[in-house]
Order: C-alpha cells, then sequence, then structure tokens
C-alpha cells in the first residue's frame, strides 16, 4: 500500500458565473482526499463582505462513470457550505490572507477540501473513498459565481488549482463505503410553527450527517441565525423525533462538539457576527450547525437508510420569519458497487 499527494497539472481559469472545463482527475488509486484551492485576484479593501471569497464557486461537483456524483454541491455559492464544514472539520481557516484585512489585498487565497471517510485527521482515511481506479471516467465540476463577493470586494480574475490524496496497489474492497450526496435550498417564503415545515430526507443510502446553513436575502447572503428557529428530525415510519432542537442549541452543539469558537478571518463587516469589536469574546459561527448523525446510530456511518424510501424520514423546521433561503447537504455514504470490488 503506497500513500501519495499528487497535484494535477490541469488548472481552471475563473469566469464570472461559468461553467468551468472539466477537470480529469487520477484513476489509478482509491481517492481519500480531494482539495481545490482558488486563487483569485480581488479589487476593494476586503471589509465590507462577511464571507468574501468562501462564497468563490456556485457548484462544485466530483463526477465518476454514468454521471454517479461523490461529491454534489448544487445551488447559490455553495462553496460557503464546504468552506464551513471544512473550518469544523479541520480546525483551520482554510484562507490564507494576503496582507491585513483593513487595507486593499489582491491575492488571497481559499481552499476546499473533500475528505469522504470518517475521520478528517487523516489525509488517508479509508472509511470511505472515491474507487478511481476502477472508473472509466472521474472529473472535478465547477461552476463560478457572480463577480461581486461584497457590496465592496470583485473577482477580476482567479485560477483554482487541483491536489489529491489516494491509495495505491489497493484493489477496490467488496463493500467499502463511497461517497454521495445532494443539496436542498428551501425558500422560506412563509411562517411554521412547531416544526410543520417538513423536508423529505433523501433514503437508499446511509446518512452521516445534515448540514444545515441559513442566508438572508440580500444580494450576497449574509448568515443568519434569525429565520429558521428548530429543527426536529422524525424517524422513519414513526411519530417519534431522534433530534428535537432549538436552532440557537443546534448552532452551539455543533460547535462545542467539533471544537469550532467562531469563524476565522471575518472582515470588519462581520464585526456583529462574531461580537470581538464590542465585548472582545469569539462567539459561535452564526447561520450554520451539523446535526452528526454518528452520535446516535453508527460511529462512522451514521444512520442506515439503505431499506427505506423517501419520505419515511422528515427533517421539521420552525420558521420565525417569512424570509432567507435554507441550505442542506445532506452527507451520505453508500457501499461500493458490486461490479467495482476486486479492480
Amino acid at each position: 500500500m503506497e500513500k501519495i499527494t499528487k497535484r494535477i497539472v490541469t488548472t481552471s481559469t475563473w469566469s464570472a458565473s461559468a461553467d468551468l472545463t472539466p477537470v480529469d482527475l487520477p484513476r489509478e488509486g482509491l481517492i481519500t482526499e480531494v482539495r481545490v484551492r482558488f486563487k483569485p485576484t480581488l479589487t476593494g479593501a476586503g471589509v465590507s463582505g462577511q464571507d468574501l471569497i468562501f462564497g468563490g464557486a456556485q457548484n462544485l461537483k466530483i463526477q465518476g462513470d454514468g454521471g454517479h456524483t461523490y461529491l454534489g454541491l448544487s445551488g447559490e455559492e455553495m462553496s460557503r457550505i464546504l468552506s464551513y464544514l471544512n473550518i469544523y472539520e479541520f480546525g483551520a481557516p482554510m484562507i490564507n490572507l494576503q496582507g491585513t484585512v483593513a487595507a486593499a489585498f489582491t491575492t488571497p487565497s481559499v481552499t476546499w477540501v473533500f475528505h469522504p471517510g470518517s475521520n478528517p485527521k487523516d489525509p488517508f482515511d479509508m472509511s470511505a473513498v472515491i474507487p478511481a481506479r476502477a472508473l472509466s471516467t472521474l472529473q472535478a465540476l465547477i461552476t463560478t459565481s457572480v463577480a461581486a463577493i461584497s457590496a465592496g470586494d470583485t473577482i477580476t480574475a482567479g485560477t483554482y488549482y487541483y491536489e489529491i490524496n489516494e491509495v495505491l496497489d489497493v484493489p477496490v474492497p467488496a463493500g467499502i463505503m463511497t461517497p454521495t450526496g445532494s443539496t436542498l435550498m428551501k425558500d422560506l417564503t412563509a411562517t411554521y410553527s412547531d416544526y410543520s415545515l417538513e423536508i423529505d430526507v433523501p433514503a437508499g443510502a446511509w446518512l452521516r450527517r445534515i448540514i444545515l446553513l441559513q442566508e438572508d436575502d440580500t444580494a450576497v447572503p449574509l448568515r443568519t441565525d434569525s429565520y429558521m428557529t428548530g429543527v426536529k428530525l422524525k424517524l422513519p415510519r414513526t411519530a417519534s423525533a431522534q433530534i428535537e432542537s432549538n436552532w440557537d442549541d443546534l448552532v452551539a452543539e455543533s460547535a462545542i462538539r467539533y471544537g469550532v469558537a467562531c469563524t476565522p478571518a471575518q472582515t470588519a463587516g462581520a464585526a456583529a457576527d462574531v461580537g470581538a469589536a464590542t465585548f472582545g469574546f469569539a462567539a459561535f459561527m452564526k447561520g450554520f450547525a451539523i446535526i452528526d448523525l454518528r452520535k446516535y446510530f453508527h460511529p462512522i456511518y451514521g444512520c442506515n437508510l439503505t431499506e427505506y424510501q423517501s419520505g419515511d424520514i422528515k427533517l421539521g423546521l420552525t420558521v420565525g420569519t417569512a424570509t432567507g433561503n435554507v441550505y442542506i447537504y445532506w452527507d451520505q455514504l453508500m457501499p461500493v458497487e458490486s461490479h467495482y470490488a476486486g479492480k
């Protein structure tokens, strides 16, 4: 067994609101991690936005044979949700800022990491892999966001760089878990009491985590805790609930369990977000929470929904204000297809 980190020679050139040319990923091993680094050129002082280049991509996908999706982040600035998830997983800011935030800067970079396994501290964790060596095609696909990343900051150019971690000389093990997942955007157009906004949780796979992000309706959306106020996960085919939580408590629980205090590298415009300008304390990350089902079910894979249908399990939301959006990423796993085993 050989473990390697490999730089992909191909890069992608940023263009506003564009589907970039797919990038072929290596297929000689089992991929345990894919990293995308975005290095833009900016105009502006970097002080008027909340998350800046965290929102540098709209869609982030990794697809294999027949369009099978291993990473399926689709929607408005979906790189934000991966940025926040990475902060929780790795305890690192994921952003490299060349210069002070208060002054104009031109060449920052942000790194997005797709780690399919359940141990993000191990870059070669094989609890879930992309079975690249068995595939005939494997590509990374990016759709970029708009140029304006805040009221005063604009992307004028940029490049996306790619690296992978992979394990060589190991045939695809039968039954090994592979990542899959999808996103859902829910427009909050009405209020709902007592978790009555019900969303069908996708079934047919293992559900490891439900990642939730709520934002306002501004031109460059800001994270908020103000609209969705409660979350309830209703068990398959029963009237009981596995999780019933106030939103603020869920935000706190997520940060505590993952050991993350606040959003790193915030700008001055987000002072109210972290409270540092007023109180001198770091605060929980606004608008972001994780329901980690590994706490309740299998400690590596989460909840086994392989024998259930969509609609058997519900995610109920309480919504106090009819505005904004909720974004959901369903972090799912499924055993590798049998015809790939041994290849």
